[in-house]
């Protein structure tokens, strides 16, 4: 009897050894999740409202914001969506395409896409601050120029 109470004492210890080892796992990740996220402040270079879409890049959807009306503003290090921050070093595309702009880019490992809809003009505006706000702008340029 004592060796059936004995182990199950270890076992208790060993669950609760393990519960604590995940939920500081967890901790951990989300302190680097938040803590990558950027800034919005500074001064608001392009304020917009559009319609807006995140997914996954291999088309699943994302769980972080469905398709809504969101307010969208851009500063010189981010791109803001509703609540959603994108670094503008971690935008790895921004193209015209169909009629909305899609933003292609890259958060804690995971590749995001962006689907921004709104009068062509504005998607424009925006399309030109993300490419000229990029910190290797001056490289793509004379990639371009080179061809």
């Amino acid at each position: 009897m004592k060796f059936v109470l004995i182990f199950g004492a270890l076992a208790i210890v060993l669950v609760a050894g393990a519960l604590l080892f995940v939920e500081r796992r967890i901790r951990a990740r989300t302190r680097r999740v938040l803590a990558a996220q950027p800034l919005a402040d500074g001064e608001r270079i392009v304020e917009l409202r559009m319609r807006q879409t995140t997914a996954f890049a291999d088309g699943l959807p994302a769980p972080l914001v469905g398709a809504r009306d969101a307010d969208v503003f851009c500063t010189p290090a981010a791109l803001v969506v509703g609540r959603l921050a994108i670094p503008l070093s971690g935008v790895e595309d921004a193209a015209i395409e169909r009629g909305a702009l899609h933003l292609r880019w890259t958060s804690c490992g995971e590749r995001l896409e962006t689907v921004l809809e709104a009068p062509l003009h504005d998607l424009e505006r925006l399309r030109r601050e993300i490419h000229l706000r990029q910190p290797n702008v001056i490289e793509k340029l004379l990639a371009m120029v080179q061809k």
